[in-house]
């Protein structure tokens, strides 16, 4: 029986940081993984008078930090940006993540607002291994949203 709602690959990707490399949107490196998107309420319990039973109502939403993984290149833009706000500058970008289909067209798209660089991890080195170098930049997001893929191919 054919689906209506075709299930998606989670292989094929794209990471859009704003203005990272002085132009609007870019596309940043290629990475191996993207994980963390994600949002959460708070559950608060309220009893109404003397009713034995509490209702449960949301509280406070909170987003989860986007963690991105990618294989080491000769371009710095990630780690400048996250050294920036390790001096002190306050430098909040906007983003997207974008969910490729075989022939890369964009199926799902999460925007992300607020974001800047809370921690930087460079690669493990052995020099018996034969792996790729892989770096990690965890982004503190205020907000994500999930919005309709573009009808357009990339």
């Amino acid at each position: 029986m054919a689906s209506g709602f075709p299930f998606c690959g989670n292989f094929n990707f794209l990471v859009e940081i704003d203005d990272l490399d002085g132009d609007a949107s870019s596309v940043v490196g290629g990475f191996s993984e993207v994980s963390g998107i994600s949002s959460r309420s708070d559950v608060l319990e309220h009893r109404v008078g003397s009713q034995p039973l509490s209702v449960k109502i949301p509280g406070r939403v909170h987003f989860g930090n986007i963690v991105l993984r990618k294989g080491v290149t000769t371009s710095p833009q990630l780690y400048e940006w996250r050294r920036r706000v390790e001096q002190g500058e306050q430098d909040l970008r906007s983003g997207s993540i974008v969910l490729l289909d075989g022939a890369m067209n964009e199926k799902a798209r999460w925007n992300f607002y607020g974001a800047w660089p809370c921690r930087y991890e460079a690669p493990e080195l052995d020099a018996r291994g034969d792996a790729i170098s892989i770096e990690t930049l965890e982004l503190c997001v205020e907000r994500v949203e999930r919005v309709e893929a573009a009808n357009r191919s990339t």
